[in-house]
């Protein structure tokens, strides 16, 4: 069965060295979901849309805390379950 995870990466601009942060908040039944959320993430944080030469799309945004910059990514990523 395949899902569709939203995945969020942040990456400091401060402290180049520090390995990016990626978590997996949800994941969708199809890519038209996640997709839709999105949109709603881009609108309500005011995030700018970027796309690959494949089309698949990646929100970004920068993040202006005092003490710590960042970029923070979304974007929709297929995974297949695997049987054990």
């Amino acid at each position: 069965m395949i899902k569709i995870a939203l995945v969020v990466t942040i990456i400091s601009i401060s402290n180049p060295e520090k390995p990016p942060e990626v978590t997996i908040p949800v994941y969708y039944n199809d890519a038209k979901q996640c997709d839709e959320q999105l949109d709603f993430l881009k609108k309500t944080v005011n995030a700018e849309e970027l796309s690959d030469s494949q089309n698949n799309r990646t929100l970004r945004m920068r993040n202006r805390e005092y003490h710590h910059q960042s970029f923070i990514f979304w974007s929709c990523i297929s995974t297949e379950e695997k049987k054990i």
